[in-house]
């Protein structure tokens, strides 16, 4: 889902109070609290190899899978975003690093980001490999991948200042474990969506171990404007500002700054960059 019903109209130093949210189908329907959402969906599960993972997930790599490789296909038609999404993250990072945080290189040693829910590419050519020495991403789907690995301007090619992307990882969020003390920013940007609340909070959990000192956690995500969305068609739900907060919360570390991005259309949900700490 990118687009949104209503305008959010939740302050933006709002708490995680709410022990409930309540979410609708992008039909309009009500599909629930989210923990009776969620046992829902753990009930239904797929077959074959993944039998152990609900048809959730399956569903959604089906539909990731019918898209084109490229920026536009990745966007949902939306790839004019894409430059205002780069000005936005370079500026957070820039104010990040200005409080020697992610990577602030202040002993000239090597600086390394993780993109997760890579795609094709994108974020990683349009930003962070112009940042950061050497770049790792992550993507479950092989097509995506493959894409990105193709992309000279992934890659780093000829670049003057010897920045790369280093490694192309084919797996999904929900088992992916980040190396240990490896990162000094993992980038988490449209995909967490994807994940069920239990395999969220662990996978942050997980990142967690993956920082180097002063190292940081973005995650980067639409807000529904209360409760959450679930889109049919992908296969993912659309978090609520206070509902992504509450999540941050239960993984025991904390919320150093949210902001919200900048220049985008306004028939699209509301975008917040989410900085988390241990």
């Amino acid at each position: 889902a990118t687009r949104r019903d209503a305008r959010d109209a939740m302050r933006d130093d709002a708490t995680p109070d709410a022990v409930e949210f309540r979410g609708v189908d992008d039909l309009g329907r009500d599909v629930g609290t989210h923990e009776a959402f969620w046992a829902e969906v753990a009930k239904k599960r797929s077959h074959g190899a993944d039998g152990s993972k609900p048809t959730f997930y399956a569903k959604g790599i089906e539909y990731w899978d019918g898209v084109a490789p490229d920026v536009d296909g990745v966007l949902g038609g939306f790839a004019h975003v894409s430059a205002p999404d780069a000005r936005d993250n370079a500026k957070l990072l820039e104010d990040l690093r200005g409080r020697g945080r992610g990577g602030a290189k202040a002993n000239g040693t090597k600086t390394t980001a993780l993109d997760c829910g890579a795609g094709v590419g994108r974020v990683t050519s349009t930003f962070l490999i112009e940042k950061f020495d050497e770049v790792d991403l992550v993507e479950p789907c092989r097509h995506f991948l493959d894409a990105a690995a193709a992309d000279a301007l992934v890659r780093g090619d000829g670049r003057a200042d010897g920045h790369r992307a280093k490694r192309f990882v084919a797996e999904p969020l929900e088992s992916f474990v980040p190396e240990r003390a490896r990162y000094d920013v993992i980038w988490i940007q449209w995909c967490i969506g994807h994940l069920t609340d239990d395999d969220f909070v662990a996978f942050l959990r997980r990142c967690k171990d993956g920082l180097r000192e002063n190292g940081v956690i973005v995650m980067k995500e639409n807000n529904a404007a209360s409760g959450f969305i679930l889109d049919l068609e992908d296969s993912s739900i659309t978090r609520s500002h206070e509902y992504l907060l509450h999540i941050i919360n239960r993984t025991g570390m904390r919320c150093l700054e949210h902001r919200l991005q900048t220049g985008f259309p306004p028939e699209l949900f509301a975008v917040r960059m989410y900085v988390i700490v241990p």
